[in-house]
């Protein structure tokens, strides 16, 4: 009597796993501090942490932003090694707009780059300087990234992500995308929305965003969630608002490795114990979204 195969867990309890690289949709963008936990962090990702990190998590995730103060603090060859070690798992590793930022300030974007696509990075993140650099001087540094072999993104803020503001001003969904489009045409496949500008939007965040989707594509947009250094659960809070809004299958970014195995599962619809809403009070009011 020939015995039929036992069935495996995911099978008996039908869990989907994450779809196939490279996705359009869907897409997880991590976000890694290295050993720069102090002063706001609590996730060290060392190289042996990863390894195993990414044996269990490495299908879920499209990008990792490696923060600005690893790249330029912690030792050149190991952050190499952890550069392939993400490659290896089909997740590209990226320098965020703090790089930009830091360059720029010090006058040294050029080499920046040059510096940043030798460590091994395959993108490098752009973003709006609202006048303070002129296209044209812009367009030399997308093309230097490219020529250095790295692919570019557009990360849209608002103006106090680039330089100190009295008050906050929401950009309309057409300045959002006119930003944007010298990016796209020079090759962008990606515009990340701050966390911050969302916020601003308050009322109008809908409108402007589906109208920011409709014109970009819902593909080459993907939207940040708030740090663990700024709040401790609003990620989550951001992360229903967003599957609510734009979709489950919208891309998001700035997740944490903690965070990395929770999404799929509240893209698909499932939701924590009610103690979550009783040690966070302030989540309860998206505790049924």
């Amino acid at each position: 009597m020939t015995k039929n195969p036992i069935a495996s867990v995911s099978e008996v309890f039908n869990v989907e796993g994450p779809a196939l690289k490279p996705r359009k949709n869907n897409q997880l963008w991590a976000k890694d501090v290295g050993f720069d936990e102090a002063p706001w962090y609590y996730e060290r990702m060392g190289l042996r942490e990863l390894a195993d990190f990414l044996e269990v998590a490495g299908d879920r995730i499209d990008y990792v932003k490696i923060t600005t103060t690893q790249v330029l603090g912690h030792p050149e060859d190991w952050l190499k090694r952890k550069i392939i070690l993400y490659k290896q798992n089909a997740i590209q590793p990226y320098l965020d707009h703090g790089y930009f930022m830091r360059a720029y300030r010090k006058g040294v974007v050029d080499e920046a780059i040059e510096a940043g696509a030798a460590l091994g990075f395959s993108v490098m993140e752009f973003m709006n300087t609202f006048g303070d650099v002129p296209e044209n001087q812009l367009k030399l540094w997308r093309q230097r990234a490219i020529d250095c072999g790295m692919k570019i993104i557009y990360e849209h803020h608002p103006e106090r992500g680039w330089r100190k503001v009295s008050k906050d001003r929401p950009a309309s969904a057409q300045e959002i995308i006119r930003g944007a489009e010298p990016f796209l045409e020079h090759g962008a496949f990606t515009v990340l929305i701050d966390h911050e500008e969302i916020e601003i939007q308050k009322e109008a965040e809908t409108d402007v965003f589906d109208d920011v989707i409709h014109a970009l594509g819902k593909d080459r947009v993907a939207f940040e969630v708030t740090s663990t250094k700024e709040a401790p659960m609003t990620w989550y809070s951001n992360l229903l608002e967003y599957f609510s809004k734009y979709g489950t299958d919208c891309n998001v970014t700035n997740i944490m490795p903690s965070q990395v195995m929770y999404v799929d599962p509240l893209r698909c619809g499932e939701r924590p114990a009610s103690l979550l809403f009783d040690r966070y009070p302030e989540l309860r009011t998206i505790r049924n979204i």
